[in-house]
């Protein structure tokens, strides 16, 4: 058999980049050299294990959290080949773009710290731009994981990071907000204004039955009559119930609900103790049956999720070594 380098089938559309068409070649010179008699080699089967088989990690959180910083303590201590980008949401585009600027700061960080390919992507959010970033130039490249920082164009990942900053004193996690129920008095009022006019009951009949119920009601002017005396009279719009209060998710940590691995970052030693009642409110987040259902809703899961209050710029912590592992086995499960 003879060594053949194709480029068909090459699956969803996902053609090989520069780095991964020099592996594969790389790989079929050898084979040929080294198999007698020479093999056919599949392009496609190679290039599917390079580019599908890697994990996506977004890190998010507010600004100036440390996010930049995890993700250089991530690119330092991983031995995977690892692709950096910075993602960024302007609804003012209209279509996804790709660029690599030389003096973008978070870029050249990704680069210092050992990344193999940076770029900048910027996308309206108002639409699926998963294909878009799929065919871009960085996506398209050799990697064994693939971490995004800032708002994320996929709507799925293989791991959520959220890095925060320890609560400023009176600020907390949880906070109690009120829930309006306006569209019910609105409900309420249409229904009312609906039964008083002529036929109105005859109407409501026709809503909730079809045309035959509706005729049938004009037909038996006494049945109308006598469901409206049932009702007492003209019926009125029942009060709406009071607003509610319920659990929520502090703005300025929006998005830490979903998270399965969550970095209180406490670059000093007075920000431990804040950091660590972050930490602990978090895991009760997902033991306590009314923040559970307030927050996540009746779908919300009780699988624990990873949370450390760590000083990102010490290497020696213990916190940061547990986050970073955490990293690690994410990317070891995408690529088995």
């Amino acid at each position: 058999m003879r060594v053949a380098v194709s480029l068909k089938g090459i699956i969803l559309g996902i053609r090989p980049g520069p780095v991964a068409r020099q592996a594969v070649e790389q790989t079929a010179e050898l084979l040929r050299l080294l198999v007698e008699p020479p093999a056919v080699v599949d392009w496609c089967v190679l290039i599917n294990r390079a580019v599908i088989e890697r994990a996506f990690i977004h890190v998010t959180g507010p600004a100036r959290s440390g996010k930049t910083a995890f993700i250089e303590a991530m690119l330092t201590g991983s031995d995977a080949l690892v692709i950096a980008a910075r993602c960024v949401r302007d609804d003012k585009l209209r279509q996804f773009r790709e660029t690599t600027p030389g003096n973008h700061p978070e870029l050249r960080r990704y680069h210092e710290a050992g990344a193999m390919g940076a770029a900048l992507l910027t996308f309206p959010g108002d639409a699926d731009f998963s294909d878009s970033f799929f065919t871009t130039d960085l996506i398209m490249d050799y990697s064994e994981a693939v971490v995004l920082e800032g708002d994320s164009p996929l709507p799925f990942v293989d791991l959520r990071v959220f890095v925060a900053s320890p609560p400023a004193e009176g600020h907390q996690l949880f906070v109690r907000r009120t829930r309006e129920r306006g569209r019910y008095a609105r409900e309420s009022t249409a229904l009312e204004q609906l039964l008083r006019q002529p036929h109105g009951m005859v109407d409501v009949l026709g809503v909730i039955g079809d045309a035959r119920l509706a005729e049938l009601g004009r037909e038996h002017p006494e049945v109308i009559e006598k469901m409206r005396t049932r009702l007492g009279g003209v019926p009125q719009a029942g009060r709406a119930p009071q607003p509610d209060k319920r659990w929520a998710i502090a703005d300025s940590y929006a998005g830490i609900e979903h998270a399965q691995l969550v970095v209180v970052n406490a670059r000093h030693d007075d920000q431990r103790r804040a950091a660590e009642q972050l930490v602990a409110d978090i895991v009760r987040l997902r033991k306590d049956k009314d923040l559970l259902a307030d927050i996540l809703g009746p779908r919300g899961n009780r699988i624990p999720i990873t949370a450390v209050a760590a000083n990102m710029a010490d290497p020696d912590d213990l916190a940061r070594k547990k986050a970073l592992a955490r990293v690690r086995r994410a990317i070891r499960s995408a690529s088995s």
